[in-house]
C-alpha cells in the first residue's frame, strides 16, 4: 500500500503544548471553546516475580481499568501480565479535543492493553481537529501487547492519531490497529495517523498515512480505492523477526519485515470483519506465539 503523506497540521491555540511524559496536571485543562486536554497514565513494573501496575491515573472520560485474564492469550508466553482495558465514560474526542496517553512498562513487566469498545471520533461544533496521542516506553525485558479495538472516522471528523513507541533492546511489542473510514454507509471524516516505533533510538516503523476527504488521492488506487478499512500489526522481537521476511497472503495484505527484530503487517478491506480476518490470517504466518492455535472468528465481542 502507498500512503499519501501531508504535512502535520498547526495544532489548535493553547493545545499544543503537551504534559511532560507520565506527568499529567491536576486534572483536565480546558484548551478552547469547550475543548479539553485529557491525560492518562498507565505503568508497571516487576515485583516479587510478577508484573503490577504501578500507576493508573486518568483524567475523565478517559477510564483505564485493571482487568484479569480472558480469552485466549498465547503472545503472553504463559508470562504473568498485568492487563488494563481502556474505556471512555463518554463520546468523542470530538473536534477540538485531545487525549493523551503514557504507558511507562518498566524493566522485565509484561503489560496487555485492550479496549472495552470501538473509538467513535466525532465531528465538533466548530470543524477544530481532535487529537488521541499516545506515547510508549518499553524498558529493558519488558514486554508490551497492545491490542486495541478499531478507530471510526465518523462524517465530518477531522482527527490525528499518534503513536509513538520507544524500545530497549531487550525490549517486546506487539501493537495492533484497526483504522475505519466511518459508519455504515456513511460518508467518512479525515483521518491522519502518525506511527512511530524506534528501538534504541533508531526507527524500526515510521509511517504516515492520511485518508479521508481532505486527504487528496487518498481514494485513488494506489491508496485505498475502494477500501474503507486499513490495518497494521506490528511485533518487535528481541528474539529476532517472526515469520516470512515477505509474504502476500491476498492482494491487500502484506507481511514485511523491516529490520532483524521487527516485522510489519499492513492490509485493507472494505468493511472492519473483512479487515480483523485479513489481520488475524497475516498475523498466523508468524507462528508461535503469535499466530492462534485455533481458527479466529469474527465477534460483536471485543477480545
Amino acid at each position: 500500500m502507498t500512503s499519501v503523506s501531508s504535512p502535520p497540521e498547526p495544532a489548535a491555540a493553547g493545545s499544543a503544548a503537551l504534559p511532560a511524559f507520565g506527568s499529567p496536571e491536576a486534572g483536565r485543562r480546558r484548551t478552547r471553546r469547550g475543548s479539553f486536554l485529557c491525560h492518562a497514565v498507565i505503568a508497571t513494573e516487576h515485583r516479587d516475580g510478577r508484573s503490577v501496575l504501578s500507576r493508573l491515573r486518568a483524567d475523565t472520560p478517559l477510564s483505564p481499568r485493571p482487568t484479569i485474564a480472558s480469552g485466549e492469550e498465547p503472545s503472553l508466553r504463559g508470562a504473568e501480565a498485568a492487563r488494563v482495558r481502556m474505556s471512555a465514560s463518554a463520546a468523542g474526542p470530538v473536534g477540538g479535543d485531545t487525549y493523551l496517553l503514557d504507558i511507562h512498562v518498566g524493566a522485565g513487566s509484561t503489560l496487555m492493553l485492550k479496549d472495552v469498545g470501538a473509538t467513535l471520533v466525532l465531528p465538533g461544533p466548530h470543524g477544530e481537529l481532535s487529537r488521541w496521542i499516545t506515547r510508549v516506553r518499553i524498558e529493558e525485558g519488558a514486554t508490551f501487547l497492545w491490542i486495541p479495538e478499531p478507530v471510526i472516522a465518523a462524517h465530518g471528523c477531522r482527527h490525528e492519531h499518534v503513536i509513538r513507541a520507544d524500545l530497549a533492546a531487550g525490549a517486546r511489542l506487539m501493537f495492533r490497529e484497526e483504522l475505519v473510514l466511518g459508519r455504515h454507509r456513511e460518508e467518512p471524516g479525515t483521518l491522519t495517523t502518525s506511527l512511530d516505533v524506534r528501538r534504541e533510538g533508531a526507527p524500526a516503523v515510521v509511517q504516515r498515512i492520511a485518508l479521508g476527504p481532505e486527504a487528496a488521492g487518498s481514494r485513488s488506487q494506489s491508496v485505498l480505492g475502494a477500501h474503507r478499512a486499513v490495518g497494521n500489526v506490528v511485533v518487535v522481537d528481541p528474539d529476532g523477526a517472526p515469520g516470512p521476511v515477505s509474504a502476500s497472503p491476498d492482494p491487500t495484505c502484506a507481511v514485511m519485515r523491516q529490520d532483524e527484530a521487527t516485522v510489519q503487517i499492513t492490509a485493507l478491506a472494505t468493511d472492519a470483519p473483512g479487515l480483523r480476518r485479513r489481520l488475524d490470517l497475516a498475523t498466523d504466518l508468524l507462528g508461535d506465539p503469535w499466530s492462534s492455535p485455533v481458527p479466529r472468528t469474527w465477534s460483536a465481542v471485543p477480545r
